[in-house]
């Protein structure tokens, strides 16, 4: 049941992830020789993001097992907040001390936001499957 609404989600969740490796989350100014910061350039949001690559992966194929695919979903959304919270301390690691610190968000900040958006709505419709099922067997 591939067709399904929460397939979707979790395959535009799936892509967002993927879009991580490409766009860094920031860019520090070239005053301080930082760089780009980002899944392709930091070792551990390269793990994490792989992870949550993963993660996803079996969550989407888990279609026949609506709770353990439920359960991959909510995991793969705890991953997502953590990467924004690592994100995060990352970013105050790297600025202590720096007095003429310029930033500029990109494209792969907004990116973990849309990941969580899109499994929360395919954890909404998982759920809405279990109960349609669960209705239909009261009705045998």
């Amino acid at each position: 049941m591939l067709q399904r609404i929460q397939t979707l989600y979790l395959t535009a969740a799936l892509v967002c992830t993927g879009l991580l490796f490409y766009f860094p989350v920031w860019s520090s100014g070239e005053a301080t020789g930082l760089g780009n910061y980002g899944a392709g350039s930091h070792l551990i949001l390269f793990l994490l993001t792989t992870l949550l690559v993963l993660i996803q992966l079996i969550s989407i194929f888990l279609f026949r097992n609506r709770k353990l695919q439920m359960n991959f979903c909510w995991i793969g959304l705890l991953m997502a907040m953590s990467y924004i919270s690592l994100v995060l301390i990352l970013y105050i690691l790297e600025n202590q001390g720096m007095t003429n610190f310029s930033y500029g968000i990109q494209l792969g900040s907004i990116l973990p936001i849309a990941i969580i958006l899109f499994k929360y709505l395919a954890i909404r419709n998982i759920r809405k499957d279990e109960e349609l099922i669960r209705s239909m067997n009261r009705l045998r």
